[in-house]
């Protein structure tokens, strides 16, 4: 078989990237915009010795969920995958990809996946924007980088995105182009801008603004302040984030508060925190609210619990934890992200949660020598999973309960396989819809101790 053959396949299932998975000559076949009880038209563009990648020519054979996508630049911008599935559609492919991930790579062919906690609108839901700015025949756009490519998809207008954020970056779009201020590289400018970020609080109706830039005075910094406040009067923060490097990280390290507070005030349920224009956040405050209530739940917490929150970030979870746990003790590489975990713990009144700087492999160990015994490990690692050296550790350790948060269901039966090993079982496992429209899946596991 050579690039460039057709071949007709019946679709099994949707893969990790939201493609379409089928079978040809034995061969897994990945198609995208194909979905699942399909039959497709494709043609082959990569033939591997284990695998073929095929451009999706016909469907011949429609999905009862296939849908027309509403967003014009669905399949070109990248940012979604699956917008021609239907809701339903997509909360059942994603427990399916997580049923799927145990099945191949822990052997578990009976494992029961609870249903995707899903949205009732799954639209409208992300709390921020960070978009590339240029301008292209005369028109300033606002977008992502095209998939393999440097072309910039304008998506100011990203039904994703939540409606305050849209209408706030047209307005930035509008005042840069009504004061001419160059952009990053634009006809050999040395000062000038490269990606517009804005973050709308959920709860507390605030509104920041960040713009970064290659240099640390912006052209025209005043005018542009004086209009952007008439613009957006709802604005709580203006601030300039220095990027003069060649990378593709959005941010520098220098940030200058411009125009009001350096940090913005949001809320998730009863927990406050104070934003600075880098600090992160969850782009979906409303599913975070049930994906916290899951671990909870998972946790089996009573009042008299010593809970480990590793890989603790800003110490979202282990907070949301503290109250009905006797103790909580956060770790994290990252010192920034352990001093806002702290300052969010005092904030809060959470005085029984306690962070530090350090890799859980190491401090478990020397807690655990000095007589602590965690009751439960929670672990929300990146999407690599879990460090073969942490998942010896907690075999070491032996947590009556291990909860494990995931976006990567590969990671995760990968990793929960090392744990069923060292004696452990699975109680539970809870598909949540973080990112409606997206191929990504999240998921809560719940282990015990055998």
């Amino acid at each position: 078989m050579k690039a460039g053959d057709k071949l007709v396949v019946t679709i099994k299932r949707l893969g990790i990237n939201g493609e379409g998975v089928g079978y040809y000559r034995r061969k897994a076949v990945f198609i995208e915009g194909a979905l699942p009880e399909e039959v497709v038209k494709a043609e082959a563009v990569d033939i591997q010795p284990s695998y073929i990648k095929a451009r999706l020519r016909e469907v011949e054979k429609r999905s009862p969920l296939r849908i027309e996508p509403p967003c014009p630049v669905f399949g070109i911008c990248g940012g979604c995958q699956i917008q021609h599935l239907s809701y339903e559609g997509q909360l059942a492919a994603k427990a399916e990809l997580v049923r799927e991930a145990f099945e191949r790579y822990a052997g578990l062919q009976e494992l029961r996946i609870k249903p995707t906690l899903g949205m009732d609108r799954p639209w409208d839901y992300r709390n921020k924007a960070q978009l590339q700015l240029v301008r292209r025949d005369g028109e300033l756009l606002a977008g992502l980088y095209e998939a393999g490519s440097r072309e910039v998809v304008d998506i100011s207008g990203c039904p994703i995105q939540h409606p305050r954020v849209n209408a706030a970056v047209a307005k930035v779009k509008a005042v840069l182009d009504e004061l001419d201020i160059p952009l990053h590289q634009e006809a050999g400018a040395k000062e000038g801008v490269r990606t517009v970020v804005v973050r709308h609080g959920f709860q507390s109706g605030h509104l920041q603004l960040t713009l970064v830039a290659s240099s640390s005075r912006l052209p025209r910094q005043d005018e542009f302040i004086r209009l952007i406040r008439q613009e957006l009067p709802e604005l709580t923060g203006i601030a300039l984030n220095v990027n003069p490097k060649k990378t593709p990280l959005i941010f520098g390290e220098r940030t200058i508060t411009l125009w009001g507070d350096e940090a913005m005030k949001e809320s998730l349920g009863d927990l406050e925190f104070s934003l600075s224009p880098r600090a992160f956040f969850q782009l979906n405050p409303s599913q975070t609210v049930k994906l916290y209530e899951a671990v909870r739940a998972a946790a089996g917490l009573t009042g008299r619990e010593t809970v480990v929150d590793a890989y603790c970030g800003t110490g979202t979870i282990g907070l949301w934890l503290a109250p009905y746990a006797r103790e909580v003790r956060g770790i994290e590489t990252i010192p920034e992200a352990v001093e806002d975990a702290r300052r969010n713990a005092e904030r809060n009144g959470r005085t029984n949660a306690a962070f530090y700087v350090g890799e859980a492999e190491e401090l478990l160990p020397c807690w655990a020598k000095a007589g602590l015994r965690p009751d439960v490990i929670v672990a929300d690692p990146p999407r690599t999973g879990l460090d073969r050296r942490f998942l010896d550790t907690v075999l070491r350790v032996k947590p009556r309960r291990f909860v494990y948060v995931s976006c990567n269901p590969s990671t995760l039966a990968k990793d929960c396989k090392v744990l069923l090993d060292g004696g452990y079982r699975i109680e539970s496992v809870q598909p949540v819809d973080m990112f409606p429209q997206t191929s990504h899946t999240e998921s809560v596991t719940r282990i015990e101790r055998s």
